[in-house]
């Protein structure tokens, strides 16, 4: 892990009080760093991210687009959809959501019309 990047998780688990990681975690090696930095703070870590079996059952027109800059926003939408569900059930005071840069404002957005405070960072 950047040395960076893990100081700032650092700073925002504990200015935060966080009590739960979620993160997009589809394809990553099992105990990867954010995961293991979650176990040495002591702090839930959860994969909040379909998996790659389901997310083959969505349509993804990124994957047979011309252009290669194309983002599905439909997928997008279905994933953090799926993502806000277990945000809600594994959350209890404080959380803190690790995800790509396509989703943090979406995301965010959709956090906060369900009466979640956030604050996103990048």
């Amino acid at each position: 892990m950047d040395s960076a990047f893990n100081q700032r998780l650092c700073e925002l688990i504990r200015d935060h009080k966080v009590d739960t990681i979620l993160e997009e975690a589809a394809g990553l090696h099992p105990k990867a760093c954010v995961e293991l930095l979650a176990d040495e703070l002591n702090v839930r870590w959860l994969n909040i991210d379909i998996s790659a079996e389901k997310r083959k059952l969505v349509a993804d027109s990124a994957l047979t687009s011309m252009y290669d800059t194309l983002q599905d926003l439909n997928l997008h939408t279905q994933r953090e959809n799926v993502w806000l569900v277990e945000i809600s059930k594994a959350v209890t005071s404080s959380g803190l959501v690790i995800c790509g840069l396509c989703h943090v404002l979406s995301l965010s957005e959709k956090a906060r019309w369900l009466d979640f405070e956030v604050e996103a960072q990048t």
